[in-house]
Formats: C-alpha cells, structure tokens, sequence
C-alpha cells in the first residue's frame, strides 16, 4: 500500500513537471519552388525566449508546417566552442519552420550529414557541393568556380569592399585633407580568416581584415554559402578612429560576363535616377532612349547587354547615382544561368537630392555590382538645370566640410546581401524568378 501511494506521487509529480517548450514561428510567402535560407543569432533568440526561461539551447529543433523536422546547423562565430550569443543557427524553409526550444535538460543537439566538403591549400579553401564550387580566398572572399557543367569565374569576390578616402588626413587641425587612396579588399591587412566546419545547410567564412592606408578603417565579413546556390555576406565596418571616407562600398565582381560576353543586365525600373531628372525625364524614358525597356507581367524592367556602357550622359559607369532597388543580376541565355544581388528589404529612397546622393546608391560599372556610399560631385551636376547649384563646387575646404563622409571612433557601417546563383530560360522567365524570390526572401518574419 506504501509502495503503490509512493508510486502515484512520482507519477502525479512527472506530469506536473514536464519540459516546458518555447516557440519562435519563421514564415513567409511562398512563392517559387526554393527553400529560403534563414539565419538568426543566439543573442535574438535570447531577447525572444525571455532570460526567465531556462532553455537547453542543445534541445533545439526546427519543424515545418507538417511537422517534419528539419535539418539544421549551429556556427561558433565567437570560436569558443560552446553555444553564446554571437553564435547563428542556419536553417533553409518553405513557407514555415517552428524553432522549438526545450528545458529539458536531457536534450541533445540533432545530427546531420554535411552537404559540402572543405578542402584547403596554399592559404586558399575549395568548398565543394554536387551543384556549385567555390573558392574561398585568403581575405575570405567568396567566388563561384563552378555551376554543375560549368567552370570558370562565374561570380566574384562576393562581398569584397571598394574604399577611397585621405590618408593622414588634418582636415580638422589645418585643412589639409592630406593623400587621396583608393583600394579594394585586397588592399587591406589580415587580422584573421577562418572557414568554419561544412554543415548540412551551409558553409561560413570569417574574415576580419583592417587597413592601415586609412588607420581605424576595420572590415569584418560574416559569409554564409548556403546549399541553395546563395550566399548572404553581412559585411561590418568598424572605425576604433577617425576617418575621413570619399567610397565605402560592398561589391561583387565579374557576375556571368566572364563566362559569356553576350550576357545580359537586368533589374527592376529605378525609382530614381538622377541623370533621367537632368534631361527632364524619367528612368524610363532614359532607358527607352537607349532601347533598353523590357515589359514582363505588364512592368517596365532595365534589359541590356551585360559588357556595354551604353552611352551614359556623362561619365564612364553604366549606371551612377541611382536608387538601389530590391534585385539586380546579370543573365546569360546561352547557359540558362544568372547571377543576382537580392536585397533583404526594399530600400528607401530620399526625396531631397542631396540626401539621395549622400546616402548609399547602386553603381554598375566596369562589370561591378556597386553598392553603398559615393561622395565625388562630378562637374556635370552643375551642367544641368534640375542639379545645378545644390552642391557646393570642388575645393579641399568644400570637400572637407560637406562632401566627404565623417566617421569616429565607434561609428559601425553594415551592408547585408543576397549573391545568389539562379537557373532560367530566358530572360523573361528570369526577371518573373527574381521578383518571386526577392519577395520571398524580403517577406521573412518572425511571430512568437
């Protein structure tokens, strides 16, 4: 009789004391037959669950919307071999995934085959997958070398940085703004690069490189390759001095025109476009004077071959003071393949001019995706009556005190995009695909 009363009081008091669960809810708007890739840090997911949970960060699960679980990975950003709040959980979905997270402490992280393999030599890694590889150079830089058949440079120093400022600039104690320098990533020094172990969702690279041509300029580059051909690279610029930037752009290089001079720009209507207002105009009528206007699902998009300038109003980029919009790739019909920069949220665009110009805008030029701040006032703004006047004309007092971008010790910049690798038919289809997969990646949210 004691024996059985014991007995019901155990079983009474393991119902009472079952693990509680916590719940973080990803959804978004299906609408291509992809998986999205999703990351999301340990710090976030902190601020979420509440400090007053005892969460067994080793209980996590990921489940779909059928409650199949999902495979996912955990990246040791910080290297100090345990879960902490600069690590990211990575994870690819459709439509919705449930992080579940326990306090049992019983719990134990699921385990998953990799989906790529790792190889390093000279400094230099090779990260290989059925599909795509690419090459991880010594700054951490990543570049697709192949696309299944196809091999060669196909995407380039995905997230590299284009930086021009003054070297030992005084400005501030007697004007002088001191040696102009231009440079890419490549011209910094590195701190350190790591590539981290190959899990079942992606591969990350680490990079953290500073320069010492503009002393207190640090870069730091979080790259995650993922197995859906797209990498999203976090770049973070962090100043520990004063600096005085004319550029400070992020970049991709050579997307598809080095495997086919007959590939293809193309990317939604700008918003805004500064040299379309200089001849009283619209973006489209710009682009439907140099007959480069394409309507899919009844909107106007920007089509034109990928490798000419066609014929600027002035200047040697394509295209230059622009609005950024959401997407933007280069598409060659002869292998079906594209390359494409998808931004993770539709970007605003500034009304007043000189804010337009001052805040980040898109460059294509000398086969470049660029992306970010541009301070050079070009004569030809004062050529044109709709410009004319809202700049100050060059000098270095002028360039000193309202041209340059200022930046002091603990000023941080961040740029955060999608280089994505995509198959199509023809352009057309490409441009329906991009839309989709944009809104896709842009729809994503979090319901707890």
């Amino acid at each position: 009789m004691k024996k059985s009363f014991i007995l019901a009081i155990l079983v009474l008091l393991s119902i009472f004391v079952m693990a509680e669960e916590r719940i973080i809810e990803v959804k978004t708007d299906q609408m291509t037959w992809m998986d999205v890739p999703y990351t999301i840090s340990f710090s976030k997911i902190l601020d979420i669950v509440g400090e007053d949970f005892d969460a067994n960060w080793y209980s996590i699960r990921i489940m779909d919307e059928n409650g199949i679980y999902l495979p996912y990975q955990i990246d040791d950003i910080d290297g100090n071999q345990r879960i902490s709040s600069e690590d990211i959980l990575l994870f690819t979905f459709k439509k919705t995934a449930k992080i579940i997270i326990s306090d049992n402490s019983d719990m134990d992280l699921m385990t998953f085959e990799p989906y790529f393999s790792v190889n390093e030599e000279n400094g230099e890694y090779l990260v290989t997958s059925k599909d795509f590889d690419v090459k991880i150079n010594k700054y951490g830089l990543a570049n697709f070398v192949r696309y299944k058949d196809i091999n060669g440079t196909i995407y380039n120093e995905l997230g590299t940085a284009r930086v021009a400022g003054w070297s030992g600039s005084t400005f501030y104690i007697d004007g002088k703004l001191g040696k102009h320098v231009e440079f890419t990533s490549s011209g910094f020094d590195i701190e350190k690069v790591k590539v981290l172990e190959a899990g079942p969702i992606a591969v990350t690279v680490v990079s953290d490189l500073y320069s010492k041509l503009l002393p207190g300029l640090n870069q730091h580059i979080v790259t995650h390759i993922f197995k859906t051909g797209d990498v999203l690279v976090e770049n973070t610029f962090e100043f520990t001095n004063y600096v005085d930037i004319m550029k400070l752009q992020v970049m991709a290089t050579a997307p598809i025109t080095s495997i086919d001079d007959n590939a293809l720009h193309i990317l939604p209507m700008f918003r805004r476009m500064v040299w379309a207002e200089q001849i009283n105009g619209t973006p489209l009528d710009y682009w439907t004077q140099r007959n480069a206007v394409k309507y899919v699902n009844g909107k106007p998009y920007i089509e034109f071959p990928a490798i000419d300038s066609m014929k600027p109003l002035w200047w040697g980029a394509t295209y230059a003071f622009v609005s950024q919009e959401s997407w933007r790739a280069n598409f060659s019909p002869k292998y079906g393949l594209g390359a494409a920069e998808i931004l993770p949220e539709k970007p605003v665009v500034y009304s007043d001019l000189k804010d337009f110009v001052f805040n980040d805008f898109w460059f294509y030029e000398s086969r470049e995706f660029r992306d970010g701040i541009f301070r050079w006032l070009p004569g030809e703004m004062d050529n044109y009556e709709a410009t004319k006047g809202v700049f100050p004309p060059y000098s270095e007092e002028n360039v000193g005190k309202y041209w340059m971008a200022k930046f002091k010790a603990g000023d941080i910049v961040k740029y955060k995009r999608y280089y994505s690798l995509f198959q199509s038919r023809d352009s057309n289809e490409a441009i329906d695909f991009l839309e989709k997969r944009t809104l896709e990646i842009q729809k994503i949210h979090i319901s707890e």
